[in-house]
């Protein structure tokens, strides 16, 4: 397939791009390319004869692509039968004698699982199983994308996100019947559908590579609560500079995202020592209430009992959490935990404050 394809909003070249970028992007991130080519990340997806993760499930398509010099090369392998897994498997995995990275639409929990679980019926006719990293991209959709698509499936995001769409494509349901019908009455028409859906499936990982890194990268645009999502993803991972430029962009805007923000910013300030900055962002979230003000409160209290030491205003804001907490008792399990904490907390900070002034 030509470079110059256009899958969705991109061309199979973009990928060459994408890939350059995260070679100077300046933190770990795990969607990174960094270390690697274009030409080592494999594009993967399978169909199966069931959803369910029992030996008795075969893989009966495997489809694969890689990007070369001059093209993007697609194989797609068939299972004619059970009897035939052997040489199956044989040929897919000597054309993946080089693979360094998969990419995949929730290839961790399900493709490459019942790899290795038919793997093991026939590894002494074949060759060993890969060792390589992998992408795969459903954990990073459902990130940036579980609040706006009711389903985090690859064909909705698709239509509501790449703006593509399938003509008369066989949803991947119908497969597994579609393929038993096959192993009865052997014909090609039975299954064409099929490998489509599965082409069609593979191209639009590179598609959704792209994209995703793209944005996380600063390389597209993106809205409000894609940068707050992306945001949480680099905190967690430990990317507290990337974090914190996203979160300083957040809290200048007026939106649903920039009380939550501003917490997020306040406490990234005060892992980094800013403990002035950071109370003054925690009291601010406090003064406009919301959902974050209860644990914001507690939050502040912290900072003013440990690191300025004035325990009537950290009294102020742990009676502030408690109020707030009075709202939650119907969380059986949290709410006496919490008001345990609390009152502890604010037993300590009354008999600092007798012993300051005492």
């Amino acid at each position: 397939m030509p470079l110059a394809t256009r899958i969705g909003p991109y061309a199979l070249d973009d990928l060459w791009q994408t890939v350059a970028s995260w070679q100077t992007f300046g933190a770990a991130h795990p969607l990174s390319a960094k270390g690697l080519h274009a030409e080592d990340l494999l594009f993967f997806d399978t169909e199966t004869t069931g959803l369910g993760s029992g030996s008795g499930q075969m893989i009966f398509l495997i489809g694969l692509a890689r990007l070369t010099d001059r093209f993007l090369e697609l194989k797609q392998y068939f299972l004619p039968g059970p009897g035939h897994e052997a040489a199956f498997y044989d040929s897919f995995l000597k054309d993946c004698t080089s693979l360094k990275h998969l990419v995949t639409f929730n290839g961790k929990a399900f493709d490459w699982p019942r790899v290795k679980t038919r793997h093991q019926f026939v590894r002494d006719q074949v060759p060993k199983l890969p060792a390589f990293g992998h992408f795969d991209l459903l954990h990073a959709s459902r990130r940036l994308w579980k609040n706006r698509l009711e389903s985090v499936r690859l064909q909705s995001i698709e239509s509501n996100l790449l703006s593509m769409g399938r003509e008369k494509d066989v949803p991947g349901k119908l497969a597994p019947f579609l393929y038993f019908q096959f192993l009865k009455h052997p014909e090609a028409g039975l299954v064409k559908g099929i490998i489509e859906h599965n082409r069609e499936d593979v191209l639009t990982l590179v598609s959704l590579y792209i994209h995703l890194s793209n944005k996380i990268l600063g390389k597209a645009e993106t809205d409000l609560e894609e940068n707050y999502e992306i945001a949480r993803w680099f905190e967690q991972i430990g990317d507290h500079t990337h974090a914190q430029t996203i979160w300083e962009a957040l809290i200048r805007k007026d939106s649903a995202f920039q009380l939550p923000a501003k917490a997020r910013l306040a406490a990234c300030l005060k892992r980094k020592g800013d403990y002035r900055q950071s109370l003054k962002l925690f009291e601010s979230v406090i003064a406009a209430g919301g959902d974050e003000s209860g644990l914001v409160s507690i939050e502040a209290a912290k900072l003013l009992e440990h690191r300025f030491h004035d325990y009537s205003r950290a009294i102020q804001y742990t009676m502030s959490a408690m109020t707030q907490l009075g709202h939650q008792r119907n969380d059986e399990k949290m709410y006496p935990l919490k008001e345990a904490a609390y009152l502890k907390r604010l037993n300590r900070l009354k008999l600092k404050r007798t012993k300051k002034f005492s």
